[in-house]
Order: structure tokens, then sequence, then C-alpha cells
């Protein structure tokens, strides 16, 4: 159906925005478009060197992001019998909004920490919305496959309170790197594992403690990223896509661990920097994607009686 593919297609580009809006901050481009609307240094299309490169990139991938959620919006409500996607849609583009002008606030005021801090989590909120609103349109299953699905969730039983577990803690982390990120924290640790050779493991500096605790952290979802994907291999041993999920989960942390600690030692270099940000991204995809996978599934039924799709 043309809305689940919308849905999909748009998940991907917030994807892709995410990373983009993750090059703005390391390579210092924040502010390298002054006016806090759709155009940089009075151009739609500016030349796109130094920072303006970086920040009116994203301004354009958002402003992609943007129509692409017009158009998904826009099918969900004329099929919303269908899915019963109603406010969904609304909500999707309110969503959307709200985080353009949370863009323009934060340079609007040049970089207040709580609005770019919000700006961050309310984009992963999207994100994660766009990937329930790709379970909510998938085609409508056979008894057999509902039948299955069931059987698989009781396989699973209580190892999906794991799946939430990590759900919460990514967020949490989430928010810990968007804070370490936006207070400028992100190199006034410079040695590891400890703060630095005068400070230790937990300095006095409120904006070292920041650093610290992210770090710290991180740990602590790496031991609930590993100790729930074995949870659920050791429960759902027929349910192949949600092994691969867990599969890939564990690796990906061992990736996110390895790249902070190389974007602290590189002193933060470019690259590794949204390279560890795009991993907290696919993360926080993977975890919720396991989590919706895992949820029960209704049949609805449209106009003549017939089944025609699945509500979460």
């Amino acid at each position: 159906m043309l809305e689940h593919r919308i849905a999909k297609l748009a998940a991907a580009a917030t994807f892709l925005l995410l990373v983009i809006g993750g090059t703005v901050n390391p390579t210092g481009s924040s502010l390298a478009c002054p006016e806090p609307t759709l155009v940089c240094n009075g151009e739609l299309f500016p030349e796109m060197t130094g920072g303006v490169f970086y920040e009116h990139g994203h301004r354009l991938a958002a402003m992609t992001v943007g129509l692409l959620q017009l158009v998904l919006t826009f099918l969900l409500f004329r099929r919303r019998e269908r899915h019963g996607t109603y406010r969904l849609g609304w909500i999707l583009l309110f969503l959307v909004l709200l985080q353009g002008a949370l863009g323009a606030i934060t340079v609007e005021y040049k970089l207040p920490w709580m609005v770019s801090t919000g700006h961050l989590l309310l984009g992963m909120s999207y994100f994660a919305a766009l990937i329930y609103t790709t379970f909510r349109t998938r085609p409508a299953p056979s008894v057999v496959e509902l039948q299955r699905h069931e059987t698989l969730r009781t396989e699973l039983g209580a190892a999906r309170k794991w799946i939430l577990i990590a759900v919460s803690a990514v967020f949490v982390q989430l928010l810990f790197g968007a804070l370490v990120r936006h207070w400028g924290a992100a190199l006034v640790c410079p040695d590891m594992p400890s703060c630095s050779a005068a400070d230790g493991f937990w300095p006095e500096a409120a904006i070292q403690k920041m650093h610290m605790i992210h770090r710290g952290f991180g740990i602590v979802v790496a031991v609930v990223t590993t100790v729930s994907a074995v949870m659920v291999l050791r429960a759902a041993k027929s349910w192949a896509q949600l092994r691969l999920l867990a599969l890939f989960a564990p690796l990906v942390v061992v990736g996110q661990v390895a790249l902070g600690v190389m974007t602290v030692l590189s002193m933060r270099s470019v690259p590794i920097a949204v390279g560890h940000f795009a991993g907290a991204a696919a993360l926080w995809a993977i975890w919720i994607s396991m989590w919706l996978m895992t949820s029960p599934l209704v049949r609805r039924r449209g106009s003549g009686g017939k089944p025609e799709a699945v509500a979460l």
C-alpha cells in the first residue's frame, strides 16, 4: 500500500536527516545561517561552502522530510477507516512542525541548550513515530500469519520486558548524549577511562560530571543491550527476524562504545563523532522495531466486513 511505502521512505529520510544534523554541531556550523527560516544569508540556495554546507544542507534535508510528511498525512487521512490512523497523521505532522519550530528557536536565540536538547530528542521521537507508522500500515495478515504471530509472542514470553528495558535505557542515554553535545562537554574529559589525571573519575565541575555520567551510562546501555539480546535469543528460538535484530544490537552497541572512546581520543574528529551519533540513532531504531514487532496484532474490519488492516 502506498501509505506504507511512504512511511518507510519518510523513516529512512528521517534517519538520514538525523545523521546530517549530527554533522552540524561537530563542524561548528550551528549558526552558519543566521536566519531562523528556510533561507541562508538571504538565499534559499546559497553557495554551499564552509559551515553553510552543513547547516543549510540540514535545513534542505528537513524540508524534504517535511514534504514527505505532508504526503504521508494526506494518505493516512484518506485511508483513515482502513488503518484507524486519522489522529496519527495529524500527530506526525504536528511533531515535524514542532521540530522545525524548535530548530528556528535554536538559531534565533543562539543555541540555548534546553531548546537544542529538546530538538534532538524530539527528532528521535518523531523517528520512532514513523517506525510505528510503518508497522501500523502493513498489509493485513492472513489468519495463519496472525496465529503464528501469537504463537511467537507466547514463545517470547517475559523476554519482551527486556526489550522495553533496553528501549528505556537507550532513550536515557540519548538524553545524556544530547546534554553533553549541547553543553559543549564533548572534550572536557580528555583522558580514558578517567576524566583526567587531576580530576579522576568524578570531577568537581558539573559539565565534567555530565560527560562522565554519559560515559558511565554508556556502559550500562552496553550491558543492558547485551543481556536483553541474550534473553530474546534464548526465548525466541523460532522468530528469525527478531533474532536477527537481537544479534545485531550488541554489535551496534560495541561499535558505539568504541566510537565514543575514539571521539575523545581523536579530539572529536568529525567523521567519528558523526558515526557515534548515527550509531545511537541505529540502536534506537533497532530496539523500537523489536518492541513494535513483538506487539499484539488485531485484524480490523473495513467496509464489507473484510479484514483490511493491522493495529498494534
